[in-house]
């Protein structure tokens, strides 16, 4: 994909100072590596609406859309669609394994929907990212909400 991203990478609890505001705090940045950057690259790639770029008008999915769309979480086509972005999202991403050095912590095995459930006001999506290194990370999506 390209340009550059900030990406976010969990501290431990006594490394964070406590305040509202979001600082870097460290002297120079730190690269998020390891299952975390399979898993923000993932989800940029999942979360980028099909054709938002405009200098790479084939990259993204359709997810964005399901977000405020017109289709209820009854739908039975609902859990379809969603199987079909994060295809779309594996597909992208393994090719772009194979266009920079990855190592196998950040290498793309599988992503598959975990869990699909209604909540009261919308839809809680879970998906397993695993890595070509074995790892296995159960990552929760944000909750669609039907509001």
């Amino acid at each position: 994909m390209g340009g550059y991203d900030i990406h976010f990478q969990p501290v431990p609890a006594e490394e964070t100072s406590g305040y509202k505001c979001f600082e870097f705090g460290y002297q120079a940045a730190l690269k998020v590596k390891g299952p975390q950057a399979l898993v923000n690259r993932w989800i940029k790639t999942l979360m980028t609406p099909l054709g938002s770029d405009p200098l790479y008008p084939t990259e993204g999915t359709s997810f964005g859309g399901l977000i405020g769309g017109n289709i209820g979480k009854a739908s039975v086509n609902l859990q379809d669609l969603i199987a079909i972005a994060f295809q779309e999202a594996s597909s992208q991403v393994r090719a772009q394994d194979i266009e920079g050095y990855f190592p196998d912590n950040e290498r793309l095995q599988s992503a598959e929907l975990m869990d699909f459930a209604e909540s009261v006001d919308g839809i809680v999506v879970w998906v397993l990212i695993k890595n070509v290194a074995g790892d296995a990370l159960q990552v929760p999506l944000a909750t669609l909400a039907t509001r």
